[in-house]
C-alpha cells in the first residue's frame, strides 16, 4: 500500500495567512482543522482563476454520495470565494454568486417567457 501524503498544515497555514493579510477573521480555521487537503488545494490555487471552479465544485457537487459540509465550513468556503473575488483574483467575477440573477431575468423576459 502507498503511504498517505503528509500535509504540513503549519506551512500551509502560514502561506494562506500571508495571502489573506493580517486579519485573522478571514482565515478558515475550520477548514484547516477538519479538511487539511482542502487547505492544501486552496493554497496551491490562490491568486489563480482556477480557484473559482474549485470552490464552486466544493459547494455544489454533482455526486449524490456527498452529504455536504457542516455549516461553519460551508461559510468559510463561501467567505474565501468572496475574498478571492474582492481582491480581483477571480476570472469573471462581478459581485456575489447571485449577481447575475437580474440579467437572467431580463434574458428570460426578452425571450418572451416571462
Amino acid at each position: 500500500m502507498d503511504k498517505p501524503e503528509t500535509i504540513d498544515v503549519k506551512q500551509l497555514a502560514a502561506a494562506l495567512h500571508e495571502m489573506l493579510g493580517k486579519d485573522d477573521a478571514q482565515y478558515p480555521t475550520q477548514i484547516e482543522n477538519r479538511f487539511p487537503r482542502i487547505l492544501e488545494k486552496l493554497v496551491s490555487l490562490w491568486n489563480k482563476p482556477e480557484l473559482d471552479a474549485y470552490l464552486n465544485e466544493l459547494m455544489v457537487s454533482d455526486r449524490h454520495d456527498r452529504q455536504g459540509f457542516p455549516d461553519d465550513v460551508a461559510m468559510e468556503i463561501f467567505h474565501l470565494s468572496t475574498i478571492h473575488a474582492a481582491k480581483g483574483l477571480s476570472a469573471n467575477h462581478v459581485g456575489t454568486g447571485w449577481a447575475g440573477i437580474q440579467d437572467a431575468e431580463l434574458y428570460r423576459k426578452a425571450l418572451g417567457k416571462g
